[in-house]
This record gives C-alpha cells, structure tokens and sequence, in this order.
C-alpha cells in the first residue's frame, strides 16, 4: 500500500462515518420506541419483522467497514485484525470502535509519507 490515494481515503472514511451514524439513529430510534413505548410499538409493528430490517441494513454497513479497514485505512496489520474482529463480533459497538476520525487518519497518512517510521 505504498501509493495511497488520500482523497480516497478521506472519501471511505466520511462515507463509513455518515453510515454508523445514520445506523445508530435507526438502532436506537427503535430501541427507545420499544422500550419507551411499548404500547405504541406493539401497534405500529406486531411481529418482528423490524429487528430483521435492521439487522439486514446493518450487514452492508459491516461489511463496507471491514473493507475499509483491510484495503483502504492506513493501519498496522496487528490493528486491522483488532478492528476486524471487533465488527464481526460487537456489532455496532464495533462499528463504534472502528469509526474513522479523520484527524488521526491525517496524522497516521502524514507518519506513512515520513521516512522514518516505527512498524509496518
């Protein structure tokens, strides 16, 4: 990953940042409505069928993150391992912990283009 396209990597990270986000509104909108009003959610939705629709949504999320953690995010292999394993078993949590702050990806882009540099 020698030559890194940095508008790329800022465009998968704003991208990977407005899909958690817009996901966690959807995950927790229908966590307080439950829980909050369980009499109004038991009219609006009788079945299940909402909990499906949101794991659905949430497995394209995922599976965008993971790709962006093993082929774009500029890391070391040790923490592209961490990251992946905590999305495939922490759900949005792990999608929490794999949220790209774009001044840490700046500074990371910024200590791969230095000629010294600790690690891979």
């Amino acid at each position: 990953m020698e030559n890194i396209n940095k508008e790329s990597v800022y465009k998968h990270a704003r991208n990977l940042q407005w899909l958690i986000l817009l996901y966690s509104i959807i995950f927790l909108s229908r966590f307080v409505l439950s829980f909050g009003f369980p009499d109004f959610y038991e009219q609006l939705f009788s079945d299940a069928v909402p909990s499906v629709y949101i794991m659905a949504l949430g497995l394209p999320i995922t599976a965008y993150a993971i790709w962006y953690v093993l082929q774009v995010a500029p890391m070391r292999q040790l923490s592209k391992t961490n990251k992946v394993l905590g999305l495939l078993f922490l759900g949005i949590i792990g999608m929490w912990m794999t949220f790209p702050l774009i001044y840490k990806i700046r500074k990371q882009l910024e200590r791969k283009e230095s000629g010294f540099s600790f690690g891979k």
